[in-house]
């Protein structure tokens, strides 16, 4: 699990940048920069624009979960990415983000991933893995968020489910999620090639048909 430390960094660390939003979306895409939106209980949403790449990286370092500081003009928020609009077509290719601003104490309700591991010991044995949900439903304080959290399987066996209930997650995150929701699922996947039945095959020739009856004069 990688954890979120963001709020008890010393002052000084560094931070992504964000500017104002004054040019329309297409001349600010035009720039390789992302548009978006700064929001939160505790300040007026304003329209802004980021890098693409630090965006980009931001999100690859928090996901959707952790919190991290970013700098408008004088001022430094701790935001994390309530939002990510990605191209239907490129996937890497960001089009727009929602930053939601968050003060020490705010509970932040959001869906931690699931990451497998072990999935080749499992299926070296012949058995398919069914993911059947790919995340958890959460809730935390900001800045004690997670940006994942790993499901180890290797011993589970055929026909057996993994549900939240048998996660362990740190301690401040409480599960919104019902214990019985199914998460993975071990199935039975072997093919078993039935054996082809042998035709006989003869060797000898074929016995010349009768000939037939001469019709009288």
């Amino acid at each position: 699990m990688i954890h979120d430390k963001m709020f008890s960094q010393r002052e000084g660390l560094s931070h992504m940048n964000i500017e104002k939003r004054t040019e329309s979306l297409n001349a600010v895409r035009k720039q390789n920069k992302v548009p978006g939106v700064l929001f939160g209980k505790s300040i007026t949403p304003v329209s802004i624009q980021i890098d693409a790449l630090e965006l980009a990286e931001a999100f690859r370092q928090n996901g959707k979960t952790q919190t991290f500081a970013v700098k408008l003009g004088r001022e430094t928020h701790q935001v994390y990415i309530k939002n990510l609009q990605k191209d239907a077509v490129n996937r890497n290719l960001i089009l727009n983000v929602e930053l939601l601003k968050v003060d020490k104490g705010d509970m932040i309700v959001a869906k931690i991933p699931i990451h497998i591991l072990g999935r080749d010991v499992i299926e070296k044995e012949g058995w398919l893995v069914q993911v059947v949900a790919d995340d958890v439903e959460v809730e935390y304080e900001a800045g004690k968020g997670i940006q994942r959290v790993d499901v180890d399987i290797r011993r589970m066996h055929v026909r057996e489910v993994l549900h939240v209930a048998d996660i362990v997650f740190p301690e401040g995150i409480k599960v919104l999620d019902e214990g019985t929701k199914a998460l993975v699922h071990i199935a039975e996947h072997r093919i078993v090639e039935e054996p082809v039945a042998e035709t006989a095959v003869s060797t000898e020739a074929p016995a010349p048909e009768p000939a037939a009856p001469k019709e009288e004069a």
